[in-house]
């Protein structure tokens, strides 16, 4: 049984939901089934006062659907139905003839909080880990138990919005001043706070005429209620909102404009078609390729929480309490705010003083940017920077338990900072090193304890990328895998355990793009036509933007690592290193790249043309023109091939941890399902006579890779 129910001598009943043998509970198809039991029988029963709706979970009040039965919705009409049982199962319970109170003490997301929103009153819990909101749109589709409908009407319309259209679900104390809640009980006394809101409730005059619809009338202010109460400023309202969103989505993402459609074509209906409406929408988005690729992925990175790093039996990691940062440039001073971020001290070192404060700077504008956003005080800044200690010395070392050597990206300058370090340090401490191409193993050549030693790669802005790629050398302990794993995540971050080889898995399969692109420019392409066509793609970035952000020197050294590593099919593209080389580009930090930057702007830097001519005359080439469909097919296959040949060489896990290091590494679009997940949706075989097709114009790095054609030939996928 998921539900219990209790009536009070004073007729109030509770109905707990408890799922059984879970750490939460969730609204599967069963356990509505049984809610609507108890709805029917509750509307029958002529006795009670008041349903008081309640959790027996610890932290989590309903943490929505079963997303295991939304992924298995495969037609329409199957869809149909299941979110009209759910649709009307709420609405009985909304229609029961005395009032409802949902005591919200912890997780409240999805389903659940559309079950708190059909009830009559909502309190919550002033837990800070406590959670409230409706996220469907990040699985492309949007609330479909009536959170569409009754959201609106009970917030205010913009505040309804912005709730659904950006996922983001918001702590108790938010939920009071939008009104979602009542009123937030002392989680410390939690039975006898709930027990004497319940009865002021009962002794409250306006009893069962609903609090929270007296009260958000009242509080709306004048230019909300003018906007929101008039059709007219419901027009301005729902185009703004569009326009933003075709802004930040580029129409890409569904999901965020069927709500937004849906809210404006129900928002003036009864309920009762309201949620009719609602219900065809969901249905038709929950069995689209973009909701099946978003929910793959929420499925990967539940999976991924719960990744140890290594298959053998449990070990457990040590505890990280002191740590050291070797090199104070923006990665370093990134990985020192992180370190102090998460209250753990952390000496930042470098050779000289200016650079520790340079470092010491880059922390300090982290902190910045949290407290423009509101996440962070100016009293809490104060306390996290003080975690971290400039230093030009390794005294106090032996006390420290991890070093991130995060020094130039050269072999034999890390080579012999870490030795140094090594030698300053207890038998037990952690070595990590940051580099984002270098071989671990032969890095760990010159150490003592190799098997204390790691690759650590974070990726730049630190306090904006949650990707951590880790990387075992040959001679890695387990236990040193699994606390770095665990360091991660509790620091934010998704780790993802690749194996070491030259460029690990991201840069590796990033730089195969980047060259690629180069390639395409050298033959006659065109900088903006480029970045355009693969920003349609779905890109954040076309590969010159990207190239500018990054560094055009910093891509040039991964890529001659990468050259050395695998040859003639990674070999630079002739063009990227004259412009680096011989012509001094850097990109972005020094203002001249592709582009020209001055602060947030940029424009094309229309010096090139003269340059890219000059090189095209030089070397013989002649321009040719490229539509957009050989731009994303050259640029994004390339890329597929050599996915599919680090899956062959094991570097990572599974095709799914691809996909998702692709998607938090280098912002691969999120509605594609990843790099592989392209690829399947595409069809493998159509992939495979492309890049045959590419071979034969433009060369053997475009040979499909064994695993590919094996798979083409089977008609299989890497999905199953």
């Amino acid at each position: 049984m998921n539900f219990t129910l209790d009536i009070s001598q004073s007729a109030v009943a509770t109905l707990t939901f408890d799922y059984p043998g879970k750490r939460i509970n969730k609204l599967d198809s069963v356990a509505l089934l049984e809610l609507k039991e108890q709805i029917d029988s509750l509307a029958k029963n002529n006795v009670v006062k008041l349903l008081v709706f309640r959790s027996a979970k610890k932290d989590t009040f309903i943490a929505g659907a079963d997303i295991n039965e939304i992924k298995d919705l495969l037609s329409e009409e199957q869809a149909y139905k299941a979110i009209r049982t759910g649709q009307l199962i709420l609405n009985d319970m909304s229609k029961l003839p005395f009032p409802t109170l949902a005591v919200i003490n912890g997780v409240c997301l999805g389903g659940g909080c559309e079950l708190a929103l059909a009830c009559t009153y909502r309190i919550a819990t002033d837990n800070l880990n406590a959670i409230i909101g409706l996220p469907e749109v990040n699985l492309g589709i949007i609330p479909g138990f009536g959170g569409c409908v009754r959201l609106p009407k009970l917030i205010g319309l913009q505040a309804a919005l912005q709730l659904i259209l950006s996922a983001k679900p918001v702590p108790p104390k938010k939920a009071l001043r939008l009104k979602l809640v009542d009123h937030l009980y002392n989680n410390e006394l939690e039975e006898s706070s709930v027990a004497d809101f319940i009865e002021r409730l009962v002794n409250e005059k306006s009893f069962g005429k609903g609090l929270i619809k007296r009260r958000s009338i009242s509080s709306k202010k004048f230019q909300q209620r003018i906007l929101e109460d008039n059709i007219l400023g419901q027009k301005l309202i729902f185009k703004k909102a569009k326009d933003n969103l075709l802004k930040k989505t580029k129409g890409q993402y569904p999901a965020p404009l069927k709500a937004l459609d849906t809210i404006e074509k129900t928002l003036n209906l009864k309920t009762t078609e309201a949620l009719e409406v609602e219900a065809r929408v969901v249905s038709e988005l929950v069995v689209s390729v973009i909701s099946k690729n978003l929910i793959q992925l929420f499925f990967t990175s539940e999976a991924l929480k719960k990744e140890t790093g290594i298959t053998e039996a449990k070990i457990e990691p040590l505890i990280i309490n002191q740590a050291a940062v070797l090199g104070a440039g923006v990665m370093g001073g990134g990985i020192a705010w992180l370190f102090s971020k998460n209250d753990i001290p952390v000496r930042l070192k470098d050779i000289e003083w200016d650079a520790v404060s340079k470092g010491y700077q880059t922390a300090a504008q982290y902190y910045g940017q949290l407290k423009k956003v509101h996440r962070i005080t100016e009293n809490q800044i104060r306390v996290k920077m003080n975690h971290i200690a400039g230093t030009v010395n390794y005294n106090g070392f032996k006390k420290i338990n991890l070093v991130v050597e995060a020094v130039a990206e050269n072999i034999e300058v890390k080579k012999t900072v870490l030795a140094e370090a090594e030698a300053q340090l207890s038998e037990q401490a952690i070595l990590a090193s940051n580099t984002s191409s270098l071989s671990i193993t032969e890095m760990a050549d010159n150490l003592q304890r190799p098997e204390n030693f790691i690759g650590m790669h974070f990726f730049n802005p630190v306090n904006r990328m949650p990707l951590v790629e880790i990387i075992p050398g040959e001679k890695t302990s387990q236990q040193t895998i699994v606390t770095l794993v665990k360091l991660a995540k509790n620091a934010g971050k998704t780790p993802i355990v690749v194996a070491d080889c030259a460029g690990f898995l991201v840069n590796r399969i990033l730089i195969s793009f980047l060259n690629e692109a180069a390639l395409m420019l050298q033959e006659g392409g065109v900088v903006t036509e480029m970045d355009h066509a693969l920003e349609a793609f779905g890109l954040p970035m076309g590969p010159f933007v990207l190239a500018d952000e990054v560094g055009i020197d910093i891509g040039y050294h991964v890529a001659k690592v990468l050259e050395q590593a695998y040859g003639e099919r990674m070999k630079v593209a002739g063009l990227f290193t004259h412009l680096f080389v011989d012509e001094k580009l850097l990109g972005k930090k020094s203002g001249v790249g592709f582009y020209l930057h001055k602060g947030h702007d940029k424009s094309y830097n229309e010096a090139l043309d003269k340059i890219i001519y000059t090189y095209r005359f030089s070397n013989g080439i002649t321009a040719k023109a490229f539509n957009r469909e050989e731009i994303v097919d050259r640029c994004i296959l390339i890329m597929v091939n050599e996915a599919v040949k680090c899956l062959q060489e094991n570097i990572v896990k599974n095709p799914a941890y691809l996909d998702m290091a692709m998607i938090l590494g280098t912002g691969f679009p999120a509605f594609t399902g990843g790099l592989l997940k392209y690829a399947d949706n595409r069809g493998l075989a159509d992939i495979c006579d492309k890049l045959n097709q590419l071979a034969a114009l433009y060369g053997e790095r475009f040979l499909p890779a064994e695993q590919l054609i094996e798979k083409a030939n089977n008609s299989g996928k890497f999905y199953n």
